[in-house]
């Protein structure tokens, strides 16, 4: 599927690259200015649909200069290492908490494959980068792609390597994973909170924070951009501490699978274009999620 440009930018385009074999869960972004970007990507298992879209889009891999993963999951940066094999010219922009899980990603991989079970297949894996090709990102840092600006933001919550990046000329973030999860064809919003290190109150804070900066748009990871911004972040704020509540509330009961069907009832249950077993996994990662979030809490708690 060749790149959609965004009706309101004509350097900005981004593909669907049917993650998981799901369409409308993956996108990668494609900024074309004087030096040229892609925004996340994606898994290991999508690196030669990436190759082959920009190839589509009339440029070669070498014309890519960089590689900017909001963070460091396997379906944002799996497919990072892969890519740079054919972008010879392309430096990978990462969290500076991330950095070296792209340099030796045994330890993450490890980690995902625990946290994921058997979810840990649709993530893919990951391949070591040069450490001379990966570059740390500190808040607030910018990069000038000679058009624009973008400016990358600490966004922690969903993981502490988190990244939003803010295009300074069309005021769109990108929102990497720190939004939660927008499933367009069927107009869900529901939040993404995974294992081992999400914080409600960290994540709570980055919603405050983009909502300060008045985006035009949100461009979401999983899926695509969302053209009412203000809407989305006040839905997971309240969204967010729901979920976390009724984790809270009904897990001892009912188990991480029966939290996962009341979720799924109360925000999915109508969907009609997106799988609902697919739903269901995404959502049944959260409960996980936000299981192993109050743990920590009780941990930290018994210990005062």
């Amino acid at each position: 599927m060749p790149f959609q440009t965004l009706s309101f930018d004509p350097a900005t385009h981004y593909i669907d690259v049917n993650m998981m074999g799901v369409a409308g869960f993956g996108s990668i972004y494609l900024i074309d200015d004087e030096e040229k970007a892609l925004v996340e990507a994606g898994t290991s298992n999508d690196a030669g649909s990436i190759l082959a879209a920009v190839r589509e889009f009339g440029l070669r891999p070498n014309d890519i200069d960089h590689v900017i993963v909001s963070h460091i999951h396997l379906d944002h940066a799996g497919g990072a290492g892969l890519l740079l094999r054919e972008m010879e010219n392309a430096t990978v922009y990462v969290h500076e908490r991330g950095l070296k899980h792209l340099a030796d990603p045994s330890k993450l991989v490890a980690s995902a494959a625990s946290a994921l079970g058997d979810m840990a297949g649709e993530f893919g894996t990951m391949t070591p980068i040069a450490p001379d090709r990966l570059h740390a990102v500190k808040d607030d840092e910018t990069l000038d792609l000679g058009g624009r600006v973008l400016r990358f933001l600490d966004s922690p919550g969903h993981a502490p390597h988190e990244l939003t990046i803010l295009d300074e000329k069309n005021n769109c973030v990108y929102t990497g994973d720190a939004a939660g999860l927008y499933f367009p064809a069927d107009e869900i919003l529901i939040p993404i909170t995974p294992a081992p290190a999400f914080d409600l109150d960290q994540n709570l804070a980055t919603f405050r924070r983009i909502l300060e900066l008045s985006p035009r748009a949100l461009l979401f990871s999983h899926f695509g951009p969302h053209d009412r911004p203000r809407e989305a972040i006040r839905k997971q704020l309240v969204q967010y501490p729901a979920w976390s509540e009724l984790v809270r509330r009904y897990l001892g009961d009912r188990g991480e699978d029966g939290v996962t069907e009341e979720l799924f009832r109360l925000t999915c249950a109508e969907a009609k274009v997106y799988p609902h077993a697919f739903l269901r996994r995404r959502i049944r990662n959260s409960v996980h999620g936000l299981a192993t979030y109050h743990e920590r809490l009780e941990r930290a708690a018994a210990t005062r």
